[in-house]
């Protein structure tokens, strides 16, 4: 029986389509391998369940209830105590730097109260640089106490002969926010934005340069020339540069029109260290173009190797302290995680840099690396 015409013009059209693709070995195993991929590391990696998470705490009751109940906050797995702080001036600046995730306070006469059956309050001091995480600390400590103090008021009640339903509550906590006291999401997520919207701008805007050359047939005449590769390199990255610097001035100016939301800190500063991130971003869609073979192939690399990486992995949606260790090394090597915690300080803490030079350094290195080893990869391609 004979196929209709159109029939088998449709699939000689699909044969060769299919040729194509299976020449294209490298695009075709990506769009095989990108769904489990993607579904190991995410469905491994995003937690939004939060654990460990670091706090310190001013004891200035130093009794026996008051070491009772830090520990209880301890053997929870929540909360992590990662240091005891003597004075009261050391709260912003453990804060400030994203030692702790809050700072407990025991006052004078915890102990005393809760002997006495009196109701006792302590005091959180939160980091509300990270308005869901810190919300979620207080939901976590709320219940807690909570928890501890229905625990306390029984035992209190038992051994004095009384109901429980007579006892007052034993526990109550006092939270004090800084940096973001309404805790409003918009003043944490706008920052990220700008952070993963100049990633996104860098990928698209270099990951065609050099192998739009090359597809175009221009590359050889590249390479007869007499410029060098650092030459060619540093002179396709500058143009780029500009345009991305322009963008970051219209996100903070948009940022601050329709959201309200604008650095605390030195925008001089900010601008200056976005540069930095702007070459290490730039320089990863260079170096994904100069060993690519085709554009389409650069633009999805690109896309794998920066986005998606700065939306799930760096900290922008789910805090990396939930993560798994694994993923939190890898997390270590993506500019964006450093580069948002940067313009988080900024903004909403408005550090300087002593706050985060480690984050700075490790920008800077990667920026020179990626410069560098693009440099590299180029010249072999000229060779």
């Amino acid at each position: 029986m004979r196929r209709p015409a159109t029939l088998r013009r449709m699939l000689a059209v699909a044969r060769a389509e299919w040729r194509h693709n299976y020449r294209d070995a490298r695009s075709l195993a990506i769009v095989i391998a990108l769904p489990v991929f993607l579904l190991l590391i995410y469905g491994y990696g995003i937690n939004l369940d939060l654990r460990d998470l670091p706090f310190a705490v001013q004891d200035l009751d130093r009794t026996e209830q008051s070491a009772d109940f830090v520990n209880r906050l301890v053997r929870s797995g929540y909360f992590t105590l990662a240091r005891a702080i003597q004075d009261t001036r050391e709260i912003d600046s453990v804060i400030e730097v994203g030692a702790v995730r809050f700072v407990l306070v025991i006052p004078h006469g915890f102990g005393g109260d809760l002997a006495s059956g009196r109701p006792a309050q302590v005091q959180v001091v939160l980091d509300g640089g990270d308005s869901a995480t810190a919300s979620v600390a207080l939901g976590y400590l709320q219940a807690l106490v909570g928890d501890h103090s229905i625990h306390l008021a029984r035992r209190w009640a038992m051994r004095h002969g009384l109901p429980a339903s007579a006892v007052e509550p034993a526990l109550r906590v006092v939270p004090r926010v800084l940096y973001n006291p309404e805790l409003r999401s918009v003043n944490f997520i706008v920052p990220g934005l700008i952070a993963v919207i100049l990633t996104l701008l860098a990928a698209l805007l270099t990951s065609g340069c050099i192998v739009r050359e090359r597809e175009g047939g221009s590359f050889e005449a590249l390479a007869a020339s007499p410029i060098a590769p650092i030459e060619i390199v540093l002179g396709k990255l500058l143009p780029y540069a500009v345009i991305s610097f322009v963008d970051i001035v219209l996100c903070m100016v948009v940022g601050r029109l329709l959201f309200g939301v604008a650095p605390m800190g030195d925008k001089a500063l900010l601008l200056g260290l976005s540069l930095i991130y702007l070459i290490a971003s730039l320089s990863i869609g260079l170096l994904v173009s100069s060993l690519a073979r085709s554009h389409q192939v650069a633009t999805l690399i690109a896309f794998l190797a920066t986005v998606l990486p700065s939306l799930l992995v760096s900290g922008f949606a789910f805090p990396v302290r939930s993560m798994p260790v694994a993923l939190q090394a890898i997390a270590q090597i993506i500019p964006a995680t450093h580069f948002l915690i940067i313009i988080r300080a900024i903004y909403l803490k408005g550090a300087g840099v002593s706050a985060f030079a480690p984050r700075v350094a490790a920008l800077a290195a990667m920026a020179l690396a990626l410069v560098l080893l693009t440099v590299r990869t180029f010249r072999k391609r000229l060779e």
